[in-house]
């Protein structure tokens, strides 16, 4: 019941540094294909592993934007309380004759 996932880990980054000095290598020496082939595969894998990684901050930043936003308006509808009982009213009283 071992079920495999799609994971990057240290094997992942390793295999992306050695790909990238492969492609180096292959452009200094003029090797079309293998430089080609190597500099998609590191665009490829450079759009998967960043991917997470920005979807988890557009998260971060839409919950930080609605906290401080959520914070702003209770302060104001504080501060507005804070006006409603500060307000000045006069007691009085009359009688009809």
């Amino acid at each position: 019941m071992f079920q495999r996932r799609w994971s990057f880990g240290l094997g992942t980054v390793f295999s992306l540094i050695v790909v990238y000095f492969i492609f180096l290598y292959s452009r200094d020496k003029g090797w079309g294909a293998l430089a080609f082939a190597s500099k998609w595969y590191l665009i490829i894998a450079g759009i998967l592993i960043a991917l997470p990684i920005a979807i988890l901050l557009i998260v971060l930043i839409v919950m930080l934007l609605l906290f401080l936003i959520s914070m702003f308006k209770m302060h104001s509808l504080n501060r507005v309380r804070k006006k409603q009982k500060t307000k000045d009213y006069v007691d009085a009283e009359y009688q009809i004759k």
